[in-house]
């Protein structure tokens, strides 16, 4: 079975080989190019066709979330993890907008690594928990907060569903879980995102957790177990 393919984009050399000698050391995945170049990863990403591109936020030559934006147009499969910084607020809710599957702290090690390429191959929706903390506070304190009505414009599976994405199950876990098929779970994920005018699973989930919703899902599946 071919393993995942890997790209790595980096301003900075000595990251580029850090992240491809972690990745190779752990025999899951093939690293098929890095670049020190934002304007050579669209080129790389249509030409290479990666699994996963892991990308820094602020390369050096131009736009990384620009990029991240176009790949998502031009090859919708290839995954993107952004390499952020924590006090970067400005990258972070731009990488959000920009459809990113997942943020990472430039802080991570090597379990962090390979789990978070694990987690988008899987199509959970992929924030470092101080990121996720970060997204919750800007909602909280510095941006207009969705008023009661939003969480009304979804019916009870909807919520109970948005639930489970909070919590990282992907949408064949959710099928799973609601004995509905991965057609079904597609429909209604993309029923909720449009609701809620959201681009991305990850803005759906941090907004799940500030309504509470993952505590809805748990309380609808116990009430169906007992």
């Amino acid at each position: 079975m071919a393993k995942p393919k890997i790209f790595i984009a980096d301003s900075h050399e000595v990251v580029r080989l850090g992240i491809s000698f972690i990745i190779q050391c752990s025999h899951e995945f093939e690293v098929v190019g890095q670049t020190g170049s934002c304007h050579e990863v669209l080129r790389k990403a249509e030409e290479l066709q990666p699994d996963v591109i892991i990308m820094e936020a602020r390369m050096t030559d131009g736009n990384s979330i620009e990029c991240c934006r176009k790949i998502k147009e031009s090859v919708p499969k290839i995954k993107v993890i952004m390499l952020v910084t924590g006090n970067d607020d400005e990258a972070i809710f731009s990488c959000i907008s920009a459809g990113v599957d997942g943020l990472l702290l430039k802080q991570f090690n090597s379990e962090e690594l390979i789990r978070s390429i694990h987690m988008v191959l899987e199509g959970k929706a992929l924030l470092d928990p101080s990121i996720t903390n970060k997204v919750l506070d800007r909602v909280k304190n510095g941006q207009p907060k969705p008023q009661p009505k939003d969480v009304a414009l979804l019916n009870p599976q909807e919520r109970r569903i948005l639930g489970l994405i909070a919590e990282g199950k992907t949408n064949k876990e959710i099928a799973q879980i609601l004995t509905l098929s991965n057609n079904t779970i597609k429909n209604y994920v993309s029923g909720i995102l449009s609701k809620l005018n959201f681009s991305n699973r990850a803005e759906a989930a941090a907004y799940a957790v500030r309504n509470n919703l993952m505590a809805y899902s748990k309380a609808v599946n116990d009430r169906r177990g007992n």
